[in-house]
Parts: structure tokens; C-alpha cells; sequence
């Protein structure tokens, strides 16, 4: 516009639209790969989990951190 200062192309990102499908899934394992690598964060559904003794495991030291989980 005339008269106004030039603006950068990159608050444009602002406006752009929200990422879908396999981007979506590829930001949330890098997401997840950098809480765990940088800060040690893991967060496990009991349910992902296929072995039997290693989910009761998981689930008793939840338990023992935070209680019984609500059904």
C-alpha cells in the first residue's frame, strides 16, 4: 500500500491454513520425539501397549504416582 512501511511475507504463515492429515501426523511424532530426547517425557496409553506384563506395569506405577484412574 502506498505510504504504509513493507511488511514481511512471513506474517502471512498467520493466515495460512491449518495442516492436515499425514503433516499432521508427522509434526506430532517429532513433537513427541523431542519431549522425549530433550526433556525425558514419555507418555504411554496403557492401551498401545501389547504386552501384558509390561501394561499392568505401566499402569501400577501410574497408580502409585496419581492414584486410581477414573473409569
Amino acid at each position: 500500500m502506498r505510504g504504509q512501511p513493507a511488511i514481511s511475507r512471513i506474517y502471512d504463515c498467520a493466515n495460512a491454513p491449518a495442516p492436515a492429515g499425514e503433516e499432521v501426523h508427522r509434526r506430532n511424532m517429532e513433537a513427541r520425539k523431542i519431549a522425549w530426547q530433550r526433556f525425558g517425557l514419555l507418555v504411554i496409553d496403557p492401551a498401545d501397549v501389547d504386552d501384558d506384563w509390561l501394561r499392568q506395569a505401566i499402569m501400577n506405577e501410574g497408580n502409585r504416582r496419581f492414584g486410581q484412574r477414573g473409569r
